[in-house]
């Protein structure tokens, strides 16, 4: 009899911490994006560490995007991602994803120089180089 209540109170205990840990953090990353976009006045014209600092989830992944037709040296905006994909089949799962945008444009050969040396995983050389970066405007990408 002991040893089955020894067992109940180890598993309640368990169950327990489950329970604790499931409630820290954003329960909802859509959700959570979504006030952040309808907030994005509080960010716009200031560095991307001002929004970054703010984060209550942690940045996975980032993909640079070029969308200046004469100019592809030109960064228009960065998705950041909330998950990292371990392979091509979870590349879904890395959306709903915040979408940047940039004024002035950053240097793309420099972001895909860090995004490629570390397949896109989120690295302190990346949060240096886009700390700097004003937001001109935020979107989601689901």
């Amino acid at each position: 009899m002991k040893k089955f209540f020894l067992i109940l109170v180890v598993v309640i205990t368990t169950f327990t911490k489950d329970v604790k840990a499931q409630t820290y953090g954003v329960p909802d990353t859509l959700a959570y994006l979504l006030s952040i976009v309808s907030n994005k006045a509080q960010y716009i014209g200031q560095p991307f560490s001002v929004l970054k600092n703010n984060l209550q989830i942690q940045i996975k992944y980032f993909q640079p995007f070029a969308a200046v037709s004469y100019d592809k040296d030109k960064e228009t905006s960065t998705s950041f991602a909330f998950y990292f994909p371990n392979n091509v089949d979870e590349l879904y799962l890395t959306f709903p994803k915040l979408e940047v945008y940039w004024q002035p444009y950053l240097n793309i050969v420099q972001s895909l120089g860090i995004a490629y040396g570390n397949r896109g995983v989120w690295s302190s050389s990346a949060e240096a180089f886009y700390s700097t970066g004003i937001i001109a405007d935020i979107k989601i990408r689901e």
